[in-house]
């Protein structure tokens, strides 16, 4: 079972720091979840406005916790509404959340559809899903109004770093349970069974993973950061 000492510690970030965590964690094993208050992030998978593909991944009472919305809901309000009921510090969301320098007046940057980001890591140009882009980046604007630091994300190059096998991961649902063992081994976290009924509830744990890299200083930055950083 999951140690219920998460609430004893606590997260503070300065920008342009690593996170600094209270009570002296500051150096933290990477299988020792209790050292972190996981109560403070939130990984979200976002899908299409109506489709019912969006999941947020979040932590509290000492376990992990999956919600998503539903076919015809609109997705954007669900997670404004879920996100003000959990009062995270931080979100860490699998959509693009800028554009292309090119259209941000940078001469340094030539290319119309790939951030340097996006050609490092194999990603979906964020011109591809212009009205996912959009919405994303408009959440990201929301949310911060609230006070709530928000990071790109990518599952399937965090999944690469964990070690899951690319001939499971996304392949067929009948491995996601054997992928979520893995998964809970590298990290320490305790999933509960039967929590994870599709791949979009997979990444929404992956992006949560990947805010927990952040948060144990652990994470890579990947691109401009006047263009666009993709953390992992």
């Amino acid at each position: 079972m999951f140690d219920s000492g998460f609430s004893n510690f606590d997260v503070n970030v300065v920008v342009g720091q690593e996170p600094i965590l209270r009570n002296n964690c500051s150096s933290l094993n990477p299988n020792n979840t209790a050292m972190l208050n996981l109560e403070h992030l939130v990984g979200i998978d976002f899908g299409s406005k109506l489709a019912g593909t969006t999941v947020i991944c979040s932590f509290f009472k000492g376990r992990l916790h999956f919600d998503a919305s539903k076919i015809r809901e609109d997705a954007d309000a669900f997670l404004l509404n879920k996100v003000g009921i959990l009062k995270p510090d931080f979100v860490f969301i699998d959509a693009p959340l800028s554009l292309p320098g090119r259209y941000t007046g940078r001469n340094d940057c030539q290319d119309y559809f790939f951030r340097e980001a996006d050609i490092e890591m194999g990603a979906m140009s964020p011109m591809f899903i212009g009205g996912l882009t959009s919405r994303a980046i408009k959440m990201k604007d929301n949310l911060e109004k609230r006070g709530v630091k928000v990071f790109e994300t990518y599952p399937t190059y965090e999944a690469k770093l964990i070690g899951l096998s690319d001939q499971m991961y996304k392949r067929d649902d009948r491995h996601i349970e054997s992928l979520a063992a893995q998964l809970g081994e590298s990290t320490g976290l305790a999933i509960p069974q039967n929590t994870i009924s599709d791949w979009h509830h997979f990444d929404a744990l992956l992006a949560f993973v990947a805010g927990m890299r952040f948060l144990r200083g652990q994470h890579r930055a990947i691109g401009k950061e006047d263009e666009g950083l993709i953390y992992v």
